[in-house]
């Protein structure tokens, strides 16, 4: 494993486009789902945050099709 994969599996939060990039979802239903309180986000400066955690919680909760 390189230093650079170590750092990503690290991380402890993702940014809005990152969370939709990874669930193939855009941008704006992220920040949607954040805005009708099911996404926990946090605003750190001009930057909005999504805890690793708070997307495991998200993607757990979603309704089963």
């Amino acid at each position: 494993m390189t230093n650079h994969s170590l750092v990503a599996h690290a991380r402890s939060a993702w940014s809005i486009r990152e969370v939709a990039r990874r669930n193939d979802l855009s941008a704006q239903f992220v920040r949607l789902e954040i805005a009708r309180g099911k996404l926990r986000a946090k605003r750190i400066g001009r930057r909005v945050l999504i805890p690793v955690t708070a997307e495991k919680e998200w993607l757990e909760n979603a309704p089963e099709r």
